[in-house]
């Protein structure tokens, strides 16, 4: 069988604790090189996956014939740069989220990869997760009749963080609501249908620590008239939660997850409700065998066979670069409404000035949470 040869841009935690132990599993691709300018990174991402060579600059990496495509693992703010390199090296392309910090940006990496003739994926994992993709099966076959309303919720305790790390810096051009929102933002759109008006209130509330925000709540109206809502905060002081809850005429679809979906194989706890008395147990099974569940349920690993059969088959991949444009359009969105104190419809004329909305945000934050106040739960 081919193999798509894949190049790895970016070597930090993601890359190591995401993809690194399961490309073993890869049937249809094969890490051949990795690249990060932090040498040490690079280094031990490579003994983790044995993939032949190592660069510590992109374009070698680029000009190497034996690689075919490149995996984008880098911080938001370096992929439009990075991707269309990429591209004009003639390399397929599947670019972590988020897709990118503004809509400019976005459409600078679409138009690249258009240009070159070469493939774009965005990695919402989520697409390619089990449980998401039963619920979405649920959706579609019309189990809970028309869906008019969706909620989300998105809670993880991040105190500890600080703007040391790039997620929380004014160069990411977003916070949490860009960083993990992205992933429920991308699920209501996908289970509801494109947004075409977004109202939100984005706080900093830790402005002494963050430079971008840490709660935010948004609104969003569907093209089909449907309501879909994302509350996310980094400040809860319980275990994070990831819900979501789906309502339609005919019936009410909840997913809770015992721990976030992000880093477990554990299926969600879903339900159905209908006519308020009675309730279907939709929950699925696991396997005894951890490494079967890894081979066959890993979200990660099946978003990333599905990119190398795309390449291989010439088939269009998903999610595309479009679905990740949207999303990046509903969170500037977001972040414009805030700012403006107005509903924002879409498409957006133009990119909002993020600098200017994260500086007075933090001006207007009338709270702060000490050093000595460092709480955890990841999820």
């Amino acid at each position: 069988m081919h193999k798509v040869r894949l190049g790895l841009v970016g070597c930090g935690w993601g890359a190591s604790a995401l993809y690194g132990p399961f490309f073993r599993y890869l049937e249809n691709g094969e890490l051949v090189a990795v690249m990060d300018i932090d040498q040490e990174r690079a280094r031990l991402v490579q003994q983790q996956t044995g993939a032949a060579r190592v660069y510590y600059d992109l374009a070698p990496m680029l000009a190497d014939p034996d690689v075919d495509a490149v995996m984008v693992v880098t911080p938001p703010f370096a992929h439009a740069e990075q991707v269309a390199q990429a591209a004009q090296a003639g390399k397929h392309v599947y670019c972590e989220k988020p897709m990118a910090r503004t809509v400019a940006e976005a459409d600078a990496m679409i138009a690249a990869c258009r240009a070159q003739g070469v493939k774009l994926q965005v990695a919402f994992m989520k697409r390619f997760n089990p449980s998401f993709q039963l619920a979405k099966r649920v959706i579609d076959e019309g189990q809970l009749g028309d869906v008019f309303e969706m909620r989300a919720v998105w809670d993880n305790a991040r105190a500890r963080a600080s703007r040391a790390n790039y997620r929380h810096a004014a160069i990411t051009g977003g916070g949490y609501l860009q960083e993990d929102g992205s992933h429920p933002i991308d699920v209501c759109r996908w289970w509801m249908g494109d947004v075409e008006e977004v109202s939100a209130h984005i706080m900093v509330v830790a402005g002494n620590r963050f430079d971008n925000e840490d709660v935010g709540a948004v609104t969003m109206k569907h093209r089909n008239g449907g309501l879909s809502t994302l509350h996310i905060t980094m400040l809860t002081h319980r275990t994070g939660e990831e819900s979501y809850e789906v309502f339609g005429t005919r019936g009410t679809l909840l997913m809770r997850w015992p721990f976030h979906s992000t880093h477990t194989l554990e299926p969600a706890i879903l339900k159905l409700y209908q006519g308020a008395n009675r309730v279907t147990d939709l929950t699925l099974s696991t396997s005894w065998n951890v490494h079967e569940e890894m081979e066959q349920h890993w979200q990660y690993l099946n978003e990333l066979r599905s990119f190398c059969d795309c390449i291989l088959h010439d088939r269009e991949p998903q999610p595309t670069g479009e679905d990740g444009r949207a999303v990046v359009e509903i969170i500037n969105a977001a972040y414009l409404s805030t700012h403006e104190g107005r509903k924002v419809r879409l498409p957006l004329a133009e990119s909002p000035d993020l600098a200017a909305i994260f500086e007075r945000l933090r001006a207007a934050s009338r709270w702060e949470i000490p050093d000595d106040e460092a709480w955890w739960s990841r999820y």
